[in-house]
């Protein structure tokens, strides 16, 4: 509109806009609706979005210490700090010292925390299935595959 404002666009112009946007922003806005969503809707609030990260960098990766939590997560030491503390209150991780260097901290996972994060896995494979039902079991075999070739050309990223 020449005013500035303006309209929702219809259903039409929003997909015609949508398919210009450049392939990888694309990408992550389908993919954190379709597939992120439902994994990250398990957790209903229960958690912040930072600390379900810690602990799912935890889960996939194992006992890290402070300062490569920080990093992986691009956020300070003193941020992971806070998170941990929280964490370890609700026991789902556990810190000890460094066998190579005692003056690190090394977060890990406890048994609780491991299966904290595998009934939201869990919860979150049920919805991603039902989000997808209405695709064809060939489909279904394509659309896995596909997200197998992202995810392992990403990780040689």
């Amino acid at each position: 509109m020449a005013d500035g404002n303006h309209a929702p666009a219809g259903k039409g112009e929003a997909s015609a806009a949508a398919a210009t946007l450049a392939p990888a922003y694309r990408m992550r806005i389908v993919f954190e609706r379709k597939v992120v969503a439902p994994y990250r809707d398990t957790y209903r609030g229960e958690l912040g979005q930072a600390q379900v990260e810690l602990l799912e960098l935890l889960y996939l990766a194992g006992p890290l210490r402070q300062h490569e939590l920080a990093g992986e997560l691009r956020t300070t030491k003193q941020h992971v700090s806070k998170m941990i503390g929280r964490l370890e209150q609700l026991g789902y991780v556990a810190q000890g010292t460094d066998d190579g260097d005692a003056r690190s901290r090394v977060v890990a996972l406890s048994a609780e925390g491991r299966a904290y994060v595998d009934g939201h896995i869990a919860e979150g494979s049920k919805l991603a299935r039902e989000l997808f039902s209405h695709l064809s079991d060939e489909e279904r075999k394509e659309l896995d595959q596909a997200m197998l070739t992202v995810t392992r050309l990403l990780e040689k990223a």
